[in-house]
């Protein structure tokens, strides 16, 4: 009777350990993208004109993002090529963002190398992700409300 007593109330400790208990949220890089707007190259002259002087391609991306204002940043670069890339591709997502309405930020920063050995930029895209409404664990274009 005793064991069967200490079985029951092990059983009900487990089941209550796990009554509640969620799985973690994915993290940024795997949370879906509906959509990305396409930024004007106007937007990022000033990381055109840093790339033309052959800067690198972390520098260049970071100088189209900005300044970081949250609490986690992944940068993620993939390169055609491994010695000398022809081209790369940057994607940074940034969450917990000191901001009211917009959660996180996704931008796709598409690069390649010119005849001349620097880096240009082919496309940049971005997405949100929002703290409120629909759109809490996926990025898209619509505003955050």
């Amino acid at each position: 009777m005793a064991n069967r007593f200490k079985w029951v109330i092990l059983s009900a400790v487990l089941l209550v350990s796990t009554v509640g208990a969620a799985d973690p949220p994915p993290p940024p890089a795997e949370l879906p993208v509906l959509e990305m707007k396409l930024v004007a190259p106007v937007e990022y002259r000033a990381a055109s004109a840093f790339a033309a002087r052959g800067s690198a391609p972390l520098e260049i991306v970071l100088t189209i993002v900005g300044e970081f204002e949250g609490s986690t940043q992944h940068i993620i670069q993939v390169n055609e090529g491994s010695e000398a890339p022809s081209a790369t591709h940057v994607t940074v997502l940034r969450d917990d963002l000191m901001d009211d309405s917009v959660r996180g930020e996704r931008w796709d920063i598409a690069l390649e190398r010119t005849t001349a050995s620097v880096w240009r930029i082919r496309e940049v895209r971005r997405a949100w992700r929002c703290w409120r409404g629909e759109q809490l664990e996926r990025f898209a274009t619509v505003s955050c409300p």
